[in-house]
């Protein structure tokens, strides 16, 4: 059933206050966005904490309370997961490679970040254009169709080039998510500190 955007934003609104729950789920909302656009200007961090919290109990209700659906939504990513690896999408490929740019020129403009994690980011980044670069001749010299999936799994240079990249992106991801968790641990620590001197 195709339906253009002006029927589905009218059934949108209709469901919004078909209800009185569903009036009260969408004053919740509202409230929740006043408090967020509030606590910009106040920099409270207890609403930060409380706000936080909030959502982070609410995922495990739901999950608790809906936990044969979120099972099988999680089964479901895995499995994703899996078959991108074993049999990668070019066209996730490229938005791959573009994130990398992205990453790239975010690490050249960034005033913030360390000497490390800039080498690192450069050394990931060029690895990967490398890696996208490789693939592109291997397609062009094969005359692989790089949109038939069925051509490029058959091609095991090709296969190993993508999945190799996309090793480095998910070690980048891993590598990028514990640095942060660090230098954000680390600037509370070094506060907490600095206010108890």
């Amino acid at each position: 059933m195709e339906l253009d955007l002006f029927v589905k934003m009218k059934i949108i609104l209709k469901l919004l206050f078909s209800s009185f729950m569903s009036i009260e789920i969408v004053l919740f909302f509202l409230l929740l966005l006043l408090l967020l656009l509030v606590n910009i200007k106040i920099k409270n961090k207890m609403t930060s904490v409380i706000i936080s919290l909030a959502f982070i109990i609410g995922v495990f209700a739901f999950s608790f309370f809906f936990s044969s659906y979120t099972i099988q939504c999680l089964d479901s990513f895995m499995i994703q997961v899996m078959n991108y690896y074993y049999f990668p999408s070019t066209i996730v490929y490229f938005f791959i490679f573009l994130f990398m740019l992205f990453v790239c020129i975010f690490t050249m403009w960034s005033k913030r970040m360390g000497l490390v994690k800039r080498v690192f980011n450069y050394c990931c980044s060029i690895l990967t254009f490398l890696l996208f670069s490789i693939f592109i001749m291997l397609a062009v010299q094969g005359k692989v169709d790089m949109a038939d999936t069925v051509s490029l799994y058959k091609n095991r240079q090709i296969l190993s080039v993508i999945q190799v990249s996309n090793l480095v992106v998910l070690f980048w991801g891993v590598v990028s998510f514990f640095y942060y968790l660090y230098v954000f641990f680390r600037s509370k620590f070094d506060q907490e500190k600095v206010e108890n001197i």
